[in-house]
């Protein structure tokens, strides 16, 4: 009996030492078990963390780290699957920092100039690998971008009146822009760039209404007031059907605490045939009782 304790006792100890080399997790509780669960004790731990690990995909650090096994690594996690359960920032801020730094490598591996809020949102985690990974997407992400700007400026003074062009250089300076980083005389030329750039289009296509969003937002940054109240008219003329024609107007007029015409616009979508979504509603509500002024 004694032979086969001292047996058992070897191999448990040799399995442990294994496994904490790869998870050093638990470790002593897994200790605990092998030490006063003689014989069921290797049955035990097996069932306990072998299942666990794989349900769970766990990969040390080291793996995490060899820069030839990443593409082998990450395809073991369904990033698809992980965000749709819990948002991504939330996994950025609840996670220990392995799967931190695994849900942002999936990230990485992927397009990451429409992931800026979550990278900036890495940028900040405590985990100091986790915000390297972030800050070093976010410079190659604006060394991209400013190839792409310089690229499609080159394009848009050859083809000036092509709306696509327009709008491919138009979404990458505001892709630039929102990456932050920028100092605010930076910022206020791509801006201005960006307004110009919407101008264009809008005299291409005048009946565009994300165009109108766009510009009439970017114009109350830039307090272009006159200009954001112009094209609030035009959008309205021209977009009369939509109700973010009337939203934008009203956002106008509450930044400038006019209340008359907000209640003016307002009437007029109470006039008009459009079907308000359920988005809009709440706009209203706020709107009308979210201020101490009324509004």
């Amino acid at each position: 009996m004694f032979s086969i304790l001292f047996i058992y006792y070897i191999v448990t100890l040799l399995y442990l030492i294994i496994q904490y080399r790869k998870d050093d997790r638990n470790i002593i509780m897994k200790i605990l078990i092998g030490l006063f669960c003689p014989l069921i004790g290797l049955l035990l731990l097996y069932f306990m963390f072998h299942q666990k690990k794989d349900e769970k995909h766990y990969l040390p650090d080291d793996l995490i780290k060899k820069g030839e096994e990443t593409s082998e690594i990450l395809s073991r996690v369904d990033v698809e699957k992980e965000t749709n359960i819990v948002p991504v920032r939330d996994a950025l801020l609840l996670n220990d920092n392995q799967t931190k730094r695994r849900v942002l490598m999936n990230i990485l591996k992927n397009e990451t100039s429409n992931k800026i809020d979550i990278l900036q949102t890495a940028l900040q985690n405590e985990d100091t690998e986790t915000s390297h990974y972030a800050a070093t997407a976010i410079q190659d992400t604006k060394g991209q971008l400013l190839k792409s700007i310089q690229q499609l400026e080159y394009e848009v003074e050859r083809f000036p009146n092509e709306l696509e062009r327009l709008a491919s250089y138009a979404n990458v300076i505001k892709q630039y822009v929102n990456i932050g980083f920028l100092d605010d005389r930076t910022r206020k030329q791509y801006l201005y760039q960006y307004l110009q750039l919407l101008e264009n289009m809008i005299e291409l296509a005048p009946r565009e209404k994300e165009y109108y969003v766009e510009i009439i937002n970017c114009a109350l940054e830039l307090e272009e007031l006159e200009r954001a109240e112009t094209y609030s008219h035009a959008f309205l003329k021209y977009c009369g059907a939509e109700e973010e024609a009337y939203f934008s107007s009203m956002k106008l007029y509450y930044k400038l605490k006019n209340q008359s015409k907000f209640h003016e616009i307002l009437q007029m979508l109470r006039d008009s045939p459009v079907k308000l979504s359920p988005q809009g509603l709440n706009k209203i509500r706020f709107w009308l009782h979210g201020d101490k002024n009324g509004y």
